[in-house]
């Protein structure tokens, strides 16, 4: 989880003035019911990322409704902080990570230069959902598998070992039983991966290995189901999104 450090006025005069009444803080959005689009893009909040510090100019209301996390982190009601602080900083994140989660929030796209062509970076969007995991950018983390799973459709590709060990392995810090973890074992099952698996010269993670095992063993798999998960929308979403309020993409699109 990213360590968060708070950066205010202290002038006492500013604090008598802005002191936050009762549900007229910006960040109460992401509490309650999703504000008007047009009410997002009001104030300016700099956000420093990494032991560089490098600012990222950002709007308090968006990052708000989109995120818990940053909904508590800027609430004074949980964070002691002044109501007008306009500065948050994420020591440990990296900025290029946080720079394609801020392109992701302001266009809800993932292209990316090193994801696109034939050896996409696989890297890169792991490293995003990650980021975005520990910061709660929930849709964010959809996205990042729906795209995982386009993208590895039109390159005919697979993650790397080095993946591998990123998603399955400790130093990724990605949760057990997670959608991400899924589809990567799911893509390894379907497509035609036994060479690559066997004779890369790079070695797998220990876990992932044995999930692909048991994936591959499951009768469901080989004899029920006739095409791979993730070209559904029900399916992708059943076994690879995270839905906090318990609804599914099938539901949402149901209401447009």
């Amino acid at each position: 989880m990213p360590v968060i450090t708070h950066h205010h006025h202290n002038s006492a005069t500013q604090q008598q003035n802005t002191a936050p009444k009762e549900n007229t803080f910006p960040c109460s959005y992401a509490r309650g019911s999703t504000p008007p689009a047009r009410s997002l893009f009001k104030t300016i909040l700099t956000i420093t990322v990494g032991d560089e510090k490098r600012p990222f100019l950002v709007h308090r209301e968006l990052f708000c409704a989109i995120s818990p996390f940053f909904a508590a982190a800027l609430n004074p009601a949980y964070s002691f902080r002044e109501s007008n602080a306009s500065t948050l900083a994420l020591p440990s994140a990296r900025p290029c990570d946080f720079e394609y989660l801020v392109q992701w929030i302001y266009t809800r796209t993932l292209t990316h230069e090193e994801v696109a062509g034939p050896h996409p970076a696989y890297f890169r969007l792991i490293r995003l959902w990650i980021l975005a995991d520990e910061l709660q950018v929930e849709g964010c983390k959809n996205a990042i598998v729906d795209f995982m799973a386009k993208t590895a459709d039109e390159s005919n590709s697979v993650p790397t070992p080095d993946d591998t060990r990123t998603v399955f392995g400790d130093e990724g810090s990605v949760r057990d039983g997670c959608g991400l973890r899924g589809l990567v074992v799911d893509l390894f099952a379907w497509k035609k991966t036994d060479h690559l698996v066997e004779g890369h010269e790079d070695s797998w993670d220990e876990t992932f290995l044995r999930l692909l095992v048991a994936r591959l063993k499951r009768a469901v798999w080989t004899e029920k189901t006739r095409h791979p998960p993730w070209k559904s929308l029900n399916e992708r979403c059943r076994l690879y999104h995270e839905h906090n309020d318990q609804s599914t993409c099938g539901d949402s699109e149901k209401k447009k």
